[in-house]
């Protein structure tokens, strides 16, 4: 574990947290092996379980037998909760090495450090919301306010934005710690990307969670939980970046814990199973037409809108590999056709 970058004795709290830390690292670096081998293709499998489960049917082939299937539904969801980890875990990376490490900077905030216990906890709260939280809040406050009055400026503001409130904070900064002139435009260049990362983080988190929460029936309150969702999200990126300063292996594993966290309570790893099936292009996609085989019209079909050229249109598929096609129509009833009736399946054009 790298040494922190203000000396002071460890706190029994500390010690019980390292030691939490050692103990998960020696585990996986025990296990790692196994892990890396039998890890992605079960992850793959429970994506597919979990799809199945929520759409109620079972495919009429051993999953197994499409190992290639599992590993790619593994990465597809790798990557996914992934891009979450590094949105946690990348803005405190520049900020801590390229500002709160950098010589002169790290020298100025030791010479401002309290010389009174008491009186520290108050200065790290201080340069904790200063560095991280409030330009990563202001920046998402920002963002979301051009998205919702002027959409259009949206890509330009993602640029803006950071350079603003960087620049903003990075003078705060300057004066109430006592930094050498000029300090600012080294936070503004250090916390630049990260500022941004953080905003476009919580604007995904929202557009991810918005149609769960316009789901509760709870009137007004429903804003309360918008605004709840704008404060929290900047706050745990703050905390996963200011905790670089307890190293790398801490940050880490505040990032994928909080990662998790985000991705359950959005809605993304609830959706994950649908969003991957989509992804392969094996279901969870509306067909423009299905045709099926004239044999399959001779006689009448009850339930089914097929049109005069035997073939329905607009229609929603579940699953489209195997013996069996699922579809499920809009009045929610599940319909299984076997694909020895189906002659083309027309996706419309992207």
């Amino acid at each position: 574990m790298q040494p922190k970058w203000i000396d002071q004795p460890a706190s029994s709290d500390e010690d019980v947290f390292d030691h939490l830390l050692a103990s998960s690292s020696a585990v996986l670096s025990r296990h790692i092996s196994i892990i890396l081998k039998a890890g992605p293709p079960l992850f793959g499998f429970a994506i597919f379980i979990f799809y199945f489960y929520r759409h109620q049917f079972y495919p009429s082939f051993d999953l197994f037998q499409f190992s290639s299937l599992l590993i790619a539904a593994a990465a597809i969801g790798f990557t996914i909760i992934g891009l979450l980890v590094v949105a946690l875990f990348s803005p405190g990376i520049w900020i801590y090495h390229q500002f709160l490490q950098h010589k002169q900077v790290k020298g100025d905030l030791k010479y401002s450090l309290p010389y009174l216990e008491e009186r520290r906890g108050w200065w790290v709260l201080k340069l904790g919301s200063l560095v991280f939280g409030l330009p990563f809040i202001a920046c998402t406050l920002s963002l979301i306010a051009v998205v919702i009055l002027a959409p259009t400026l949206f890509p330009l503001s993602v640029i803006l934005v950071p350079i603003a409130v960087t620049l903003l904070f990075g003078v705060i900064i300057q004066i109430v710690f006592e930094l050498k002139p000029l300090s600012f435009l080294r936070y503004m260049w250090a916390a630049d990307v990260g500022v941004m990362i953080a905003g476009l983080l919580t604007t995904f988190t929202l557009g991810q969670s918005g149609p769960i929460i316009e789901g509760f029936q709870i009137g007004a309150w429903k804003w309360a939980i918008y605004v709840a969702v704008v404060l929290i999200v900047p706050l745990i990126a703050a905390l996963c970046s200011f905790v670089f300063i307890a190293g790398w292996n801490s940050a880490l594993h505040f990032s994928i814990f909080f990662a998790l966290l985000i991705a359950l309570y959005s809605g993304l790893l609830t959706n994950l199973p649908d969003k991957t099936i989509h992804t392969l292009g094996l279901g969870n996609f509306r067909a423009e037409s299905i045709v099926f085989e004239t044999s399959y019209c001779d006689e009448p079909v009850k339930n089914l809108s097929l049109d005069a050229t035997c073939a329905m249109n607009d229609i929603h598929i579940t699953w489209s590999l195997g013996e069996t096609l699922i579809l499920r129509l809009d009045d929610g009833r599940v319909v299984q056709i076997p694909f020895r009736f189906i002659r083309a399946i027309i996706n419309p054009a992207k």
